[in-house]
């Protein structure tokens, strides 16, 4: 599998997802229930969490081939200018019955060797260059050719300049510079990618932190359960309180090892959840390895300045720059289909030069050859080709422009068309991104006045438990009084919890919607409590 290079683990390592100043405390947690001993152990910080995430996760690793894959698009589009090389060679051989005293054999034989080369380019400003070298061998048995075999050398050069059309912007150097757009969006993509994946793994570790939380509180709860049962038991024997009562603790019993199974459920989603997240592959190892987080977050209070992250967001959240690099290749097609309105005006020139050589002969009217032969070959003909001695030339411009041009216009109408609805999507965003670090913002401040309320609860339902067992000592309440103040307690234990889980995400969230926006993320827990 292919792993992450270290610019990126380097790069997201900088991302503005870690927890503000002073909110990690380097604590050892409350250890969860001891794994069994046949389990290999996996002590993860929160540190090691992100960095596993970026060298193992999938989702990255799939990710990743989306920038070397427009990468190619750019050199793909940059093809377009690779000049062009071409040859022929070919040989051929011809007989025709004499159909005329002229014909001078009764079948005339032909054999002709034909080597041509050539070589053309487009260039940036639209115009086009082809050059050839073109040549040929002739030889006949024919008594009446003056120049047998005959050597023909031909060199021409071919040029056109687009004067209107085509002149600022083609098909060829839109595509090129819509690549390179693409390419900025498609690393901006990526790097979105990350943050989401690094976010969600944090929220993930923080919902891992929770459900073993959440296990320990109701592990607590069936202690208290489990004691006031043992307590109930012994005051029946000895006749003080009613069998009854046993009977109403048993059943408490039962409940919250109910509560216990589900938590302990719970725990092993989360850890599941975070096993995809910081391992690269499936295997037995994995999925049996048993995660235990040794970071636990304080829930410390973060001062949020909600106008600051909107304009934040606005400015530099990838969703609103990929929006602006899409608008701007709108503009981009818009551009060419309004150069495409225009008329074709080219500016055309064309050079050659030609050279003949060969074995030269002086023949009667019969065809008899008169005097001695003047021999020459295919030197003699390039001589004359690049002697430029014979050539060939011309200098103009062509000009056309289709009557009423309803295509050219309609596709400029539409290209303009598309180009205001990205206008008004990209306002559309900003307006959404506004409300969602709005409301990120709020559920910070939200979360935080949770855990304060919680704490508060939890801290008055633990005093009101310790009033009611001593009461029960006394015998001046009864056994359902200590068994509601048992449950308010654990209640209130699992509510805290989830209130610091909660703002412990809800501040990793704040931060990503002002990066990256809102991806996926981590389920949360499930606590139950009757």
């Amino acid at each position: 599998m292919t792993s992450v290079p270290r610019r990126i683990v380097a790069f997201a390592l900088a991302l503005p997802l870690a927890l503000p100043s002073g909110l990690l405390a380097q604590q050892q947690p409350a250890p969860p229930p001891a794994a069994p001993s046949d389990r290999p152990v996996l002590q993860l910080s929160l540190d090691d969490a992100v960095k596993r995430a970026l060298e193992n996760n999938l989702d990255i690793q799939v990710a990743q081939y989306d920038p070397k894959g427009a990468d190619e698009s750019i050199r793909l589009a940059k093809g377009a200018y690779d000049p062009l090389a071409s040859s022929n060679l070919t040989t051929r051989s011809t007989t025709q019955r004499a159909t005329n005293i002229f014909a001078g054999a009764q079948e005339v034989t032909t054999d002709t060797d034909i080597w041509n080369f050539g070589v053309s380019k487009l260039f940036r400003t639209g115009g086009t260059v082809n050059v050839t070298f073109n040549n040929n061998k002739a030889d006949t048995n024919s008594i009446f050719a003056t120049v047998n075999p005959n050597y023909t050398s031909t060199f021409s050069g071919f040029a056109t300049q687009p004067l209107l059309r085509d002149l600022r912007i083609d098909s060829e150097r839109n595509q090129l510079r819509i690549a390179k757009k693409n390419k900025e969006i498609t690393d901006a993509q990526f790097r979105q990618i990350v943050i989401n994946v690094l976010a969600s793994v944090k929220q993930q570790y923080y919902d891992l932190l929770a459900a073993a939380d959440n296990l320990d509180a109701q592990r607590k709860s069936l202690s208290l359960a489990q004691k006031l049962l043992d307590e109930n038991r012994i005051k029946v024997r000895v006749g003080t309180l009613a069998p009854l009562d046993v009977v109403q603790a048993e059943s408490e019993v039962a409940t919250r090892e109910e509560n216990v199974i589900v938590a302990e459920n719970s725990l092993a989603e989360a850890e599941d959840l975070l096993r995809r997240a910081v391992f690269n592959r499936q295997s037995p190892e994995m999925w049996n390895t048993h995660i235990l987080p040794t970071d636990r977050p304080a829930a410390d209070a973060v001062q949020v300045n909600i106008d600051v992250a909107v304009q934040k967001a606005l400015d530099q959240r990838i969703d609103i720059q990929n929006a602006r690099r899409n608008l701007e290749i709108s503009d981009y097609t818009y551009q060419l289909a309004r150069n495409q309105t225009l008329p074709t005006l080219d500016l055309q020139g064309n050079y050659g030069a030609t050279g003949t050589g060969g074995t030269a002969f002086v023949r009667d009217q019969q065809g008899n050859v008169i005097g001695v032969p003047v021999v020459g070959g295919y030197g003699g003909a390039l001589s004359q080709a690049f002697g430029f001695g014979l050539p060939t030339w011309s200098v103009g411009v062509v000009f056309s422009y289709p009557i009423l041009n309803r295509t050219a216009r309609a596709t400029s109408a539409r290209a303009q068309l598309s180009r205001e609805q990205a206008k008004t999507s990209l306002a559309r965003l900003e307006m959404s991104i506004a409300a969602e670090v709005r409301t990120a913002g709020r559920a910070v401040e939200t979360n935080w006045k949770r855990v304060e309320s919680t704490r508060a609860a939890r801290v008055l339902s633990a005093q009101r438990l310790d009033a009611e067992e001593k009461k029960f000592n006394a015998g001046m309440t009864t056994n359902f009084f200590v068994t509601q103040a048992q449950r308010d307690l654990a209640f209130a234990e699992v509510t805290e919890l989830r209130a610091i889980a909660d703002y412990r995400k809800s501040l990793v969230t704040f931060e990503r919607v002002q990066e990256a926006g809102v991806g996926g993320g981590g389920g949360g827990i499930t606590v139950t409590v009757r």
